[in-house]
């Protein structure tokens, strides 16, 4: 483990942020965008890189460690357990909305209820653990389970959380054969593929003529230009959203009302929430607290300590096009938070 190249260093962050740029770029020539994104929104994603990787930079080279605190309190059964209490919560949940959201756009408006916000994290969280703790193949099983009850609630993110963190812990835990690499791989590709195209098929107000391939592109095309549009506005709404995210409200709504005088949500990548809050200054702060943390959580990673990286690293990644805007994955950057001070305690 020690020679093998660490290809879910932070630093993959870049990579998607940088991919996701190029297909935005590439999404805004070939559909409905009267022109290319603008040099400044380019720059300005550049920046933020280079300031994220500074921050790990300095998380890397000022602290010196070697591993973090495993915890061995965490027993297989009540793991397990707590596993499939969230798997019974989500089949509920599904029940008590009266359908299948992913087939329906009146129903997924409705999905992410408070039940739905215990099941999901409480979901992701126990799934991580066992893997990081007691992997068995059988588990591979919950996974596919977990993956296929969160995707009809018709959100993409449900599936790439379950199936990303799932395969990032199994990279680290050296699990990952190359036909169970390919056969993970193929599953996030087709399922935000397939959630996503399906749920799109599900508006009824709407009618797409893109494919499954073709919807991605226009996807990020069109969240970059709502990021172009917040430019011109950074720092006006002076904390309001980074308080909504702690309190009440939606934040994306209040976005696409704010910026595009619509009632509606909408992503706006990972820099556009701080920079219409804060401007430059906030962007800069966010990209240097992230760069620092998921340096120090992936140094410190051991035992349990790669689930809870691994969870944490791929809400990240998802936050490149949707912003971290949901209070409940900042609760996982709690989590995250007591396991680092935790291990640096006891390594005290």
């Amino acid at each position: 483990m020690k020679n093998k190249l660490d290809f879910f260093n932070p630093i993959i962050l870049v990579v998607g942020i940088l991919a996701f740029l190029a297909m935005g770029y590439i999404g805004s020539f070939n559909y409905r965008f009267e022109d290319p994104l603008k040099t400044e929104v380019i720059l300005t994603i550049i920046f933020a890189c280079i300031v994220f990787i500074a921050g790990y930079f300095i998380a890397n080279k000022k602290i010196s460690i070697e591993k973090g605190q495993d915890f061995n309190f965490l027993n297989e059964k009540l793991l397990v357990g707590l596993t499939i209490i969230a798997l019974i919560l989500q089949a509920l949940n599904l029940v008590l909305l009266g359908g299948i959201p992913l087939f329906n756009s009146t129903l997924k408006a409705n999905a992410t209820t408070n039940i739905w916000r215990i099941a999901y994290p409480l979901f992701l969280i126990m799934i991580n653990l066992i893997l990081a703790k007691y992997y068995n193949r059988k588990y591979l099983l919950l996974i596919l389970a977990g993956a296929l009850i969160f995707g009809l609630n018709g959100y993409r993110t449900s599936v790439l959380g379950i199936l990303g963190s799932s395969f990032i812990t199994l990279y680290y835990l050296d699990k990952i054969s190359r036909k169970i690499g390919i056969a993970f791989i193929a599953l996030i590709v087709i399922g935000l593929m397939a959630v996503g195209y399906i749920a799109s098929q599900s508006i009824a107000t709407q009618h797409w003529t893109l494919n499954p391939l073709e919807l991605i592109f226009y996807r990020a095309a069109f969240t970059l230009e709502v990021f172009e549009k917040i430019i011109p506005l950074a720092g006006t709404t002076h904390g309001h959203i980074l308080s909504m995210i702690f309190s009440s409200g939606s934040p994306r709504t209040f976005v696409g009302n704010y910026v595009l005088h619509y009632d509606v949500c909408l992503t706006s990548t990972l820099f556009g929430p701080a920079m219409l809050d804060f401007g430059y200054i906030g962007l800069t702060i966010q990209m240097l607290f992230m760069g620092a943390f998921l340096g120090l959580l992936n140094k410190l990673k051991k035992g349990i300590g790669i689930g809870i990286y691994s969870i944490i690293l791929t809400h990240t990644i998802i936050w490149i096009e949707t912003g971290p805007t949901d209070i409940m994955i900042w609760f996982l950057y709690l989590i995250g938070l007591v396991y680092i001070v935790i291990s640096l305690k006891n390594r005290e």
